[in-house]
């Protein structure tokens, strides 16, 4: 009878038999380090080819290189591809340094011999107590800081954004100024006026023997440009480059100032 046929499959055509497929939990795991090491091959240096300490840039070319790799070239040239590399025109990439320190704290999740956190989530399939894998220092003071309901990082202080700024756009400055609890101003203020004597707020995190408890006005400009100011510091009013900004906000810390 028809109906009772068994269907034969043609020598070349038998259905191949499913790939093995990973656990979910270790897939995501090994592409997320897959990524983070794609990553980290773009933030070499081009000359000693580790990873970047203090990233600098000639100037001329789009080459970066580690501090200490170029002392020789300037004056001279770019290493790789010989274009003139003057010292007016050598700049450390401060948004890029912040960068590859923040890699570093990421390569210790992703590669600890120890079961990190998101491993641990991931392989178990479940929420793992967040404080036990948490990245130290700046984030962690953060999360204590909201906890235990204490003033926001910037509490208590005053901002003032002077000129353009390209590196760390100034709209995001002003945002995380904001958050952090902090105040813009939208005159620059002045050492000796009388406003800025009468401001007598209380910077909380900064640090209990420093001048900046109680000077809390800033002014900031933008850290790649030519101008640097000659005092650091007059009166109440400090001046500071956005990197500097940037800094206080990943330590969570209201980071000293020479003056």
């Amino acid at each position: 009878m028809p109906g009772n046929r068994q269907l034969r499959v043609r020598s070349g055509n038998e259905p191949r038999p499913a790939p093995a497929m990973e656990p979910e939990g270790r897939g995501a795991w090994a592409h997320s380090r897959a990524a983070f090491d794609r990553l980290e091959k773009l933030l070499r240096c081009s000359r000693c080819t580790n990873i970047l300490r203090e990233p600098v840039c000639l100037g001329g070319c789009e080459h970066i290189f580690c501090s200490n790799c170029v002392s020789d070239c300037i004056g001279t040239g770019c290493p790789v591809c010989y274009t003139p590399a003057w010292i007016q025109d050598v700049k450390i990439n401060r948004q890029l340094d912040s960068m590859i320190q923040l890699c570093s704290k990421l390569r210790n999740l992703l590669h600890d011999n120890k079961l990190s956190g998101v491993k641990a989530c991931l392989q178990r399939k479940a929420c793992e107590q967040e404080e036990k894998y948490e990245i130290p220092e700046g984030p962690q003071r953060s999360r204590l800081n909201k906890e235990q309901l204490l003033p926001k990082l910037f509490d208590g202080c005053y901002f003032y954004f002077g000129g353009a700024f390209k590196h760390h756009p100034k709209d995001n400055l002003v945002k995380l100024v904001t958050a952090a609890g902090g105040r813009v101003l939208s005159r620059k203020p002045k050492p000796d006026s009388d406003v800025t004597q009468t401001i007598n707020t209380v910077a909380y995190h900064a640090k209990a023997d420093s001048d900046q408890r109680f000077c809390t006005q800033y002014i900031i400009y933008e850290d790649l440009s030519n101008h640097r100011p000659e005092r650091v510091r007059q009166g109440k009013v400090w001046m500071a480059p956005s990197s500097w900004f940037i800094d206080c906000v990943m330590s969570f810390e209201l980071l000293p100032l020479d003056s």
